[in-house]
């Protein structure tokens, strides 16, 4: 989005309507960017368009969907899981003229050297990248099985900016170096430090998030370690964390996040989702032991 933002393209503060006009139908035309990227846009009902088969039903699905009844656009908080990311996708085909895996390749991936990365794992260039694929499986109480949201051939019928990342954990750290660098990593440029500064900065704070059930503080897309909100507060970075730490966690397997006060990037990848309390728990003691690993606690 600061990508498209610095060419010209995008105010974050403007409709996405705008940009998009199919968008701005059932009470959504006053929704911003910058509403999507905090999730205050109350279009949680467009998350049903997670199990489409294409990019057309997907995106019919989202400028069909209709905001929350009695939601107020930008004060109320919850989650979107799907659909406000496929916005952001749609946004940047419409407007760079780049599919969004070929705006991410050429954009960010390719400049800083993550390899590894691909929201389009079907592609021929992709080849080496398939052959180390781990495959994801849902491992809630009895049950150990593929999970079929996450296998190639599903992912990649379409980019799916909210769930279709295929990387590794050494890609994503240098992603959040990038950040930790105010927009530079190992000579390479990528933001600028003001750009960095408005992405982890907070945007909406102790807003109760009607999808986690908690509040939750939030910049631009990323979100900020929560524990100000309470010891369980949901997808924080672990008991020793500082409040500055941001990032973001995958569903039920992943997550990553830069600590500026400690000067650290870290990635944690699990390929089992064992159900979102199980996770956590997992997830907060792997990271507590990392920070007392490296004395940081």
């Amino acid at each position: 989005v600061k990508l498209l933002e610095r060419d010209g393209l995008l105010d974050v503060d403007a409709p996405a309507a705008v940009y998009w006009p199919e968008f701005g139908a059932n009470g959504k035309e006053a929704i911003t960017t910058r509403h999507i990227l905090t999730h205050t846009a109350g279009m949680r009902t467009a998350d049903v368009a997670d199990s489409a088969e294409s990019l057309d039903e997907a995106l019919s699905a989202i400028a069909n969907a209709r905001v929350e009844p009695g939601w107020v656009i930008g004060r109320d908080g919850g989650y979107h899981t799907f659909g406000g990311w496929q916005v952001i996708g749609e946004l940047v085909q419409r407007l760079s003229g780049l599919p969004y895996d070929e705006f991410t390749r050429q954009r960010i991936f390719e400049p800083l050297g993550m390899a590894s990365s691909t929201f389009n794992l079907l592609a021929a260039e992709s080849a080496e990248i398939r052959g180390r694929v781990v495959p994801m499986h849902s491992s809630k109480g009895r049950e150990f099985k593929q999970d079929r949201r996450y296998t190639p051939e599903f992912v990649s019928s379409f980019p799916r900016p909210g769930g279709g990342l295929y990387s590794t954990a050494s890609d994503m750290v240098r992603l959040y170096r990038m950040l930790l660098g105010l927009g530079e990593v190992e000579g390479v440029k990528l933001l600028e430090p003001a750009e960095v500064v408005e992405i982890t900065s907070p945007q909406r704070t102790g807003v109760q998030d009607r999808t986690f059930g908690h509040a939750m503080d939030w910049g631009l897309g990323v979100m900020f370690d929560n524990k100000i909100h309470g010891p369980n507060a949901p997808y924080g970075y672990g008991k020793h964390a500082s409040a500055r730490t941001f990032g973001h966690g995958g569903r039920e397997s992943s997550v990553g996040f830069a600590d500026p006060e400690n000067d650290l990037a870290v990635a944690i990848v699990f390929n089992g989702m064992p159900g979102e309390p199980t996770h956590d728990r997992r997830l907060r003691a792997v990271m507590t032991a990392i920070y007392e690993d490296l004395g940081l606690a």
